[in-house]
């Protein structure tokens, strides 16, 4: 909220379709469009024809990159037909395989990319992820590192001032600090 979020014109979030994270999100943000990463969506889809026709196949390949095609231009009541249509729930396939149709279906509404695309809102959380991965854990997960929770908190913060361009400012503006 210090970032002035409550002043965004429109709020997204972007992720991997976690209930846990939905649920966090819709408590805290209410307001904001969630959107399941179009990665995660597309590597849920090679899963299942990769599975179904054979991993690296041109059929795999001809049927996973078609039904991406309508899921990128929000047709995902298409896509649940199709992966039901499969009956992927066969034990001889993975559990992400078998649990497709569903993921699909529950969530539809979170998947409406085309929609996305015109209101300008990102499809990945890309640069979230790499700025987690090249940030905190290049920082607080070296050999040696025994970080307690507050002062990894603090840390963390502080490389978040530092990446952003903040420090200097920060740095000279009075916190409280809880006891």
């Amino acid at each position: 909220m210090r970032r002035g979020l409550d002043s965004c014109a429109q709020l997204s979030s972007v992720n991997d379709g976690a209930v846990w994270i939905e649920r966090i999100t819709r408590e805290n943000f209410p307001e904001a469009v969630q959107i399941v990463d179009w990665s995660h969506a597309s590597e849920r889809l090679w899963a299942v024809g990769n599975a179904v026709f054979g991993a690296q196949t041109a059929q795999a390949a001809k049927w996973t990159e078609g039904w991406l095609r309508k899921l990128w231009h929000g047709q995902v009541g298409e896509v649940v037909t199709a992966l039901q249509e499969l009956e992927l729930e066969q034990g001889r396939y993975p559990q992400e395989v078998q649990q497709a149709a569903g993921y699909f279906a529950s969530h539809a509404e979170r998947m409406a990319y085309d929609v996305y695309r015109e209101e300008g809102l990102p499809l990945g959380s890309g640069t979230v992820e790499s700025g987690a991965r090249s940030v905190v854990q290049q920082r607080m997960k070296r050999p040696g590192r025994g970080w307690r929770r507050a002062s990894g908190q603090a840390m963390l913060a502080g490389l978040s001032e530092l990446h952003s361009g903040r420090f200097e400012q920060t740095w000279h503006t009075p916190c409280s600090i809880a006891a």
